[in-house]
């Protein structure tokens, strides 16, 4: 099967995306494989963005996309470009270890009941504050573990998609649907997911996929980031039937977050921040009923 490797990225960051493809030189091995850059443009250069764009330690095929459409759209664009049976996602700001495009895709080859697996993330010490961040456990389960933000059966399979770092059969697509791209700030993975779960295709979570995330280190970055979590909640709970599962699950994590991290040193910013991303993410949500009400 052909593999298509998906990054997206607003813009190019030639140090963060070197990063990313040096790392994946390793798993690079053969034509089954493709990576494709996807980078938002206002279409006035798209040549020129072409041409400026770096030359990597492996082959990446430059696609500009549309810009601002939003994040469900830009993984969408990713899916109709993709040549491979197999769709990768992994974000611009991770790199990964020497297995990862192997262990990812393994149980897909595999197993003709798999058509889709997910993978977590580990994110290095930084600064004091990133490491407290990284502790609430995002993304991909951050410096907490995937497993005790999701829960994950005892024969490896769980019922979210962590879209920063997952595999997904491309016909999955074409029955399931694409990512709703009204999805605009976040949670298209969740509703996605959700999607799964209902019509009963269950995904496969595989501990040695992951990927490195890199720490979100200000305070800005952590405001901007919630408020947005927020925004997304709130077009996520309209595509649900009720959220009394999603709730007890963030109850569930919450829980894993406090157990984990009470012993440690920097519990007070810990649980700070806990109590501060709920905040925000209901100003968020507001935020986002209440423009979506002014333009009715």
């Amino acid at each position: 099967m052909k593999i298509s490797i998906v990054v997206i990225t607003d813009k190019i960051r030639p140090d963060k995306l070197s990063r990313l493809f040096d790392s994946l030189k390793p798993s690079f091995v053969d034509d089954n494989q493709e990576i494709l850059l996807l980078c938002e443009s206002d279409g006035s250069n798209e040549s020129n963005n072409a041409l400026s764009c770096p030359i990597f330690s492996v082959p990446v095929k430059y696609i500009p996309i549309p810009e601002k459409q939003g994040i469900s759209f830009n993984r969408n664009q990713g899916i109709k470009h993709a040549r491979g049976d197999i769709i990768v996602f992994i974000d611009d700001d991770c790199w990964v270890q020497e297995n990862w495009l192997k262990s990812l895709v393994a149980p897909v080859l595999e197993n003709k009941e798999v058509v889709a697996t997910t993978g977590g993330t580990k994110i290095p010490p930084s600064n004091f504050l990133g490491d407290c961040i990284s502790a609430l456990g995002f993304p991909g389960g951050g410096s907490l573990g995937f497993e005790k933000m999701w829960k994950v059966s005892t024969n490896g399979f769980t019922n979210h998609l962590a879209v920063g770092n997952c595999a997904i059969k491309k016909n999955l697509f074409s029955t399931l649907g694409e990512f709703d791209e009204k999805m605009k700030y976040g949670a298209e993975d969740a509703e996605f997911s959700y999607r799964l779960e209902k019509v009963g295709i269950p995904i496969k979570y595989e501990p040695g996929a992951f990927a490195y995330h890199e720490a979100r280190t200000t305070l800005r970055s952590f405001i901007r980031w919630q408020v947005r979590r927020g925004k997304a909640n709130y077009h996520f709970q309209k595509k649900v039937d009720g959220v009394g599962q999603f709730v007890k699950l963030r109850f569930w994590s919450t829980k894993n977050i406090i157990k984990t991290n009470l012993f440690n040193f920097r519990f007070p910013i810990i649980f700070a921040l806990l109590i501060f991303s709920f905040i925000l993410q209901q100003v968020g949500y507001f935020q986002q009923r209440f423009a979506e009400k002014k333009q009715k």
